[in-house]
């Protein structure tokens, strides 16, 4: 409905999935994408390229269709190559055929129709990629328990040794960066607005880092035999500690964020840092499941990946750019720049607040080539790119011709 880079993206990511998992629903999420691209250009030719041999069907219904075509489709283009000829050979012949008018042909038209037609022939009874689904169906998220050796435990226990000593040190280091972080939040308003947004931004990307850092460390370390011996139960419980006080650095940057955000305003940016938190503490309690029940990497995979895209297309359903724009205008956060960069999406809001004329000449000061909205092009649609805002300028353009004459 707003055309967001987002809502777009996550739409033809819906699609890819909808088509894989009607090729097999029991697919991972991220091997249904795969289906679903492969069968978008691919799907006819299933059966060529892995060389898969059909029952012969009856032959009449394959006859008469075949039939049909060639009735159709060969005499007409026989009569358009002779039908030229002849108007090359004869004048008179070549005026008759001025007399027809043809002007209701769209080429466009035609090339759209023959594309649906192949993506639709493609995807009509959608093949799964054998191997890679075969594989993906067949991979269990639990780890395999098994009995270890002597040389199997001994080097279990050295890597148990490691990590106990490493999760320790990262704790205790954790805890002395939380309190720097209480200290910042308590004191927040005593720092420049430079320090500050260097904290939000660059603090803020350098945190998630380290977060995801975290959990493929502690992924690593629970990958295999550690998770079947049972002198376990202090690392496990440093992890679960480590976890936990990663949901607080969470916690504290989201406290960043929103103290930033009411100071100085919202920007998209800094939507992406909730959304980006957001999956991080999601990740957290994964890896929390992952070693509470022995679960592999692949579940950790499969999960946050699938929790990710619905998170993400649940954010992309809202217009952020307007939500945005409507913020920062009822707090008095005016950037005539930032305006400008969020239309179109947000340009319902600007009229309501008497900005759009203003943002729309800025925005056309930048020449055709780096102007990022025309209205007059980005109102001239079809019924098929229906776009609610494009929709509303255009009614409220004509409401002001019509009384305005």
């Amino acid at each position: 409905m707003h055309g967001s880079g987002m809502a777009v993206m996550c739409y033809f990511l819906s699609v890819f999935l909808f088509i894989g998992m009607v090729a097999s629903s029991q697919a991972s999420i991220y091997t249904s994408w795969f289906n679903g691209l492969y069968n978008l250009f691919f799907g006819m030719f299933h059966d060529f390229i892995f060389n898969i041999q059909k029952i012969k069907e009856e032959p009449t219904s394959t006859y008469a269709v075949s039939q049909i075509i060639k009735i159709t489709v060969i005499p007409i283009l026989l009569i358009i190559l002779f039908s030229y000829l002849y108007s090359l050979a004869n004048p008179v012949f070549a005026e008759w055929l001025a007399f027809i008018d043809l002007s209701f042909i769209d080429g466009l038209w035609f090339f759209t129709a023959i594309l649906g037609g192949f993506i639709m022939g493609n995807i009509a009874q959608p093949n799964a990629i054998d191997p890679l689904t075969e594989n993906d169906i067949k991979t269990d998220n639990f780890l395999k328990s098994k009995e270890l050796e002597n040389p199997e435990i001994e080097k279990a226990k050295n890597e148990l040794q490691l990590g106990t000593f490493s999760i320790s040190a990262l704790n205790i280091l954790l805890v002395i960066v939380l309190i720097t972080e209480l200290m910042f939040i308590l004191n927040i308003k005593d720092f420049a607005a430079s320090e500050l947004s260097d904290a939000v931004h660059s603090g803020v990307y350098a945190s998630i880092v380290s977060i995801i850092l975290a959990v493929v460390i502690i992924a690593i370390f629970f990958r295999g035999s550690i998770n079947f011996i049972r002198e376990n139960g202090t690392l496990k419980t440093l992890t679960f500690i480590w976890i936990g006080l990663n949901s607080l650095l969470i916690a504290s940057i989201f406290t960043k964020t929103y103290l930033y955000i009411d100071q100085y305003g919202l920007s998209m940016k800094r939507i992406g840092v909730v959304v980006y938190l957001t999956l991080c503490l999601i990740g957290l309690f994964t890896t929390f499941l992952k070693v509470q029940h022995q679960l592999n990497f692949v579940y950790l995979w499969r999960r946050n990946l699938a929790v990710s895209f619905v998170i993400i297309s649940i954010f992309s359903l809202f217009n952020w750019s307007a939500i945005v724009t409507d913020y920062n205008l009822n707090n008095d956060f005016v950037d005539h720049k930032q305006l400008e960069r969020l239309l179109p999406q947000n340009a319902l809001i600007l009229k309501k607040h008497g900005l759009y004329d203003d943002a729309q000449q800025l925005n056309n000061s930048l020449g055709y080539s780096s102007a990022r909205y025309w209205e007059e092009h980005f109102t001239n649609r079809q019924w098929q790119d229906f776009n609610y805002i494009a929709y509303q300028i255009k009614k409220e353009n004509n409401q002001d011709a019509q009384s305005n004459p």
